[in-house]
């Protein structure tokens, strides 16, 4: 009888912790190029919403379930309006959508930043939690960090 338990254990065991050990627990260091292929502002303004894409990339990196990932281009686009008005707006927003579609990638995918490489997965508690603590690592202004967590990771 007692074979026969550890056996039982020896097979259901492996399986049956697998799923509690963290699938995605490394980040790659975060980087930024702006807005991709596409002008940062007016030829006056030549940054007017550089901000806006960077901080779409900083939501790329950590990426997150595929509602997120249509939530953070449709920032983008809000953003740009909030800026440059609906013509900019539409312009990048209709640019990043059919970027998704190009045979041509750029390494700043949808949840680009996980080691091993990660698609659109809802975040677990323990992701978010990880995912703060490298935000707050960042060389940004920490009130910054505090609205961003707050706007992407809390909602």
């Amino acid at each position: 009888m007692r074979f026969l338990i550890l056996t039982a254990l020896l097979f259901i065991s492996p399986f049956s912790f697998a799923d509690r050990k963290p699938k995605y627990s490394t980040l790659k260091t975060f980087e930024s190029d702006g807005c991709t292929g596409f002008v940062e502002g007016t030829r006056e303004q030549p940054k007017l919403w550089a901000h806006c894409c960077f901080e779409h990339d900083l939501r790329y990196w950590f990426g997150g379930s595929e509602e997120n990932f249509d939530h953070s281009d449709l920032e983008l686009r809000s953003c740009v309006d909030s800026v440059a008005g609906d013509k900019w707006a539409n312009l990048i927003y209709r640019g990043v959508r059919a970027g998704h579609a190009s045979p041509v990638k750029s390494k700043y995918h949808w949840a680009w930043g996980w080691l091993p490489k990660r698609n659109k997965v809802a975040l677990s508690p323990a992701d978010i939690v990880y995912v703060e603590s490298e935000l707050r690592k960042l060389s940004l202004e920490p009130a910054y960090v505090d609205a961003f967590i707050e706007k992407y990771l809390r909602n």
